[in-house]
């Protein structure tokens, strides 16, 4: 039986510092610009402080998951509103929901429902 060899670095997630990469650097270049253009000393440790406890945190969630900024911003994209359930499209609360986003609808619109 042939194996082909998969090489685990083709594999691996890009890190960088032990965090993901795009936030470790993007917080590295908004601390730098706090301390950039604040010119002193406080700047200097808010920023190196934010870095710091930016960096602890990517750490951190990337031990838990590499994929996990990913993942989070999937969620983001394809988050939806919560619809509960009814037994039918005519049961009371629901058509009390229906009327109320109905006046207040065209209250905004300037028709003036009533």
């Amino acid at each position: 039986m042939r194996t082909v060899p998969i090489h685990r670095s083709l594999h691996r997630v890009n890190t960088f510092m032990g965090g993901d990469r795009e936030v470790v650097m993007c917080s590295a270049l908004i601390a730098f610009i706090s301390v950039f253009f604040g010119q002193s000393f406080s700047s200097f440790v808010l920023g190196i402080a934010f870095w710091l406890v930016v960096l602890t945190f990517a750490r951190i969630i990337n031990k838990s998951d590499p994929l996990m900024r990913k993942v989070f911003m999937s969620n983001l994209r394809f988050r939806q509103g919560y619809f509960p359930a009814h037994s039918h499209i005519m049961h009371k609360e629901s058509m009390m929901t229906y009327r109320q986003n109905f006046k207040t609808g065209f209250k905004s619109s300037g028709f003036g429902y009533k």
